[in-house]
């Protein structure tokens, strides 16, 4: 009897422990509104990838180190158990911090692929963040917290596009003086408004990073980053097991919403990629402007169908994911981006739409959003295949 009742004892002790060392599937994915901030235990490296000496311009003949990109490599205390690490490129006007936690509290997408067993490499773009930027490399930017509100926190009470309606996901009221809104605008970065030397120095500080990992890897490019993932794979095609592009840069060729100026001269992109037949100027891509199927989108412009569309030779056998969600401006114009790679010969282009799968609600910063964690366990469903 005695022992029964030590047992009893020890059962009321130890169960409270393993609970918490064990989080329920409810307190890591749900529900949706739920703030999770449960973590695995990872360790943390980082170093830099690509750059270069360069005269500092003192004309002393010394010497400083640019275009090098800042890397955070985190690993699961216990191992991996993924084959494929995850390269997770932030936006315009974001640092690396996008994937670490959310500003509401919650964790991050870093977390959940921790979880999953990933190796995750986090980056700040060069140039910005921890990617020292230099004197000479140009003028910077930033948004205001105004046009965070109408494109990213807030799009519901602006109704910039037809979709704007749909936004539900952002914690609080995503406007200026809400703490959730202030705690995101306070990361919001100054960045470089020189698109074409941005993307350069991102190729190749890039294939740096694919070259120092040595295997296969998962990139991840938002926003602005849209086309990172394939300038990268462009130049290492055998080190890209897949793509995803979470609401990428776009559409090809012209911007839309905001302003209708002419933009991404290559395609996707300010700089040139590999294509088949081979180009040397991008006014050599020959195009064509398609009517939008509704008032809800965008037209596009494509390739034409004479002479035959050129091919991104260098990509055509990884599978890209696009992500789009249900009340981004993204969401009038994604459609056209998908197009355009599977015109250039991609063979495995997916358009994930989270509206079509139920996930609702969300903008252009999902990854922050109340049900961020729904969504992120969606996205690893689907490259869990690529294993």
């Amino acid at each position: 009897m005695a022992i029964q009742k030590l047992l009893l004892a020890l059962a009321c002790v130890i169960q409270p422990i393993i609970s918490h060392a064990i989080p329920s599937q409810e307190k890591r994915y749900g529900p949706a509104d739920a703030i999770s901030t449960v973590e695995l235990p990872y360790i943390r490296e980082y170093f830099y990838s690509g750059g270069k000496y360069a005269d500092d311009g003192s004309g002393e003949g010394t010497h400083i180190f640019k275009e090098q990109m800042y890397v955070e490599q985190l690993t699961p205390r216990t191992g991996t158990i993924k084959k494929y690490p995850v390269v997770l490129i932030h936006g315009a006007a974001q640092s690396g911090t996008n994937w670490l936690n959310k500003p509401d509290g919650g964790r991050g997408w870093a977390s959940a692929f921790l979880e999953q067993g990933y190796t995750v490499y986090i980056v700040d773009q060069t140039l910005r963040g921890r990617s020292p930027w230099q004197p000479d490399n140009g003028t910077m930017i930033t948004i205001s917290a105004e046009q965070a509100e109408k494109q990213f926190t807030a799009v519901q009470d602006y109704n910039l596009w037809p979709q704007a309606k749909f936004h539900t996901q952002w914690p609080g009221s995503g406007r200026i003086g809400d703490p959730i809104f202030d705690t995101f605008y306070a990361t919001q970065m100054q960045y470089l408004n020189q698109t074409p030397y941005q993307q350069s120095t991102i190729q190749n500080a890039g294939a740096a990073l694919l070259d120092r990992i040595g295997k296969p890897v998962i990139l991840f490019g938002h926003s602005q980053a849209g086309p990172y993932p394939l300038l990268i794979a462009d130049k290492r095609p055998h080190l890209v097991r897949a793509i995803v592009g979470l609401e990428p840069s776009g559409p090809p060729f012209k911007d839309a919403i905001f302003d209708t100026n002419p933009a991404r001269v290559w395609g996707v992109s300010d700089i040139p990629f590999t294509y088949d037949p081979p180009i040397t100027d991008p006014s050599q891509l020959v195009k064509v402007e398609h009517p939008a199927p509704s008032s809800d989108f965008v037209p596009c412009i494509l390739q034409a169908e004479s002479p035959p569309p050129r091919k991104l030779i260098n990509l055509v056998d990884i599978p890209i994911i696009v992500l789009t969600t249900q009340a981004s401006y993204h969401s009038t114009y994604d459609y056209c981006t998908v197009e355009y790679w599977k015109q250039a010969g991609i063979k495995d282009v997916t358009h994930l739409e989270l509206a079509k799968v139920g996930i609702k609600g969300n903008a252009h910063m999902v990854f922050m959003e109340k049900n961020s964690d729904v969504v992120q366990a969606e996205i690893e469903r689907r490259i869990s295949k690529f294993e």
